[in-house]
């Protein structure tokens, strides 16, 4: 799921430059061999400030993750720079996000601003009653291998599951402006159903209510608690 991965990172890094931000957008070349089914990572930074190390490809101290694999949770910490209570963390996964935060570990739970979870697969577009992402034929996935290493995207950025993968993400850390990130991602309308459609636990939310003793606050985008936590309302 590199080209994936590299939308979420591609859009967020070009919206952030288009309103005025320093941004950059990079590979990890720490942990990006030639070969396939092995982790990577791709990143995005941006802020007010001229980002000065250009070259660290690896971003020691992540503040939003993106897991575009589910199983990934549960595979390497990587949160493991993140400073505590302030890190999001958004999942492609229609498990029920108590069910998801077993497999993090409490020093990884602590670093959590907020935990999100969005049916990535079940929001992308659809081809007849199969998800964009399990119908790509062998020319898309080709063009997808030959856009790595820096070279052109051969396909439109932000397709299948980064597009509610990003919308998700925008809605929950209310960063950039939905608007804008929307007019850098190719399909608008799959990327608006994650804004709209993803479950948020709030561990900062109720951090800041001393003293009390209550399980982090589950919601949906309109502020309501979802009636199953697996899934925000269709």
């Amino acid at each position: 799921m590199d080209k994936e991965a590299r939308d979420v990172s591609s859009c967020v890094a070009t919206a952030a430059r288009a309103l005025g931000f320093y941004a950059d957008n990079v590979s990890d070349y720490v942990d990006d061999p030639d070969r396939t089914n092995c982790l990577v990572r791709r990143y995005a930074r941006f802020g007010d400030s001229p980002i000065v190390d250009r070259f660290v490809y690896e971003n020691p101290h992540p503040d939003w993750v993106v897991l575009v694999e589910e199983t990934i949770i549960k595979a390497v910490n990587f949160l493991r720079g993140t400073q505590e209570r302030s890190g999001v963390l958004v999942v492609n996964s229609t498990r029920d996000p108590e069910y998801l935060l077993k497999f993090l570990p409490g020093e990884m739970k602590a670093k959590l601003a907020k935990f999100v979870v969005v049916d990535a697969v079940g929001l992308a577009e659809q081809r007849g009653s199969s998800p964009w992402m399990f119908v790509r034929n062998l020319s898309e996935l080709a063009l997808d291998r030959m856009s790595t290493e820096g070279a052109e995207e051969r396909l439109a950025i932000g397709l299948g599951i980064a597009a509610p993968l990003i919308g998700a993400l925008v809605a929950a850390t209310g960063e950039l402006p939905v608007d804008a990130v929307a007019d850098v991602v190719a399909d608008r309308d799959a990327m608006l159903r994650g804004v709209a459609h993803h479950t948020v636990i709030d561990f900062a939310a109720t951090a800041r209510r001393a003293g009390e003793a209550e399980k982090p606050q589950t919601t949906q985008p309109d502020g309501t608690a979802p009636a199953a936590a697996a899934h925000a309302a269709r």
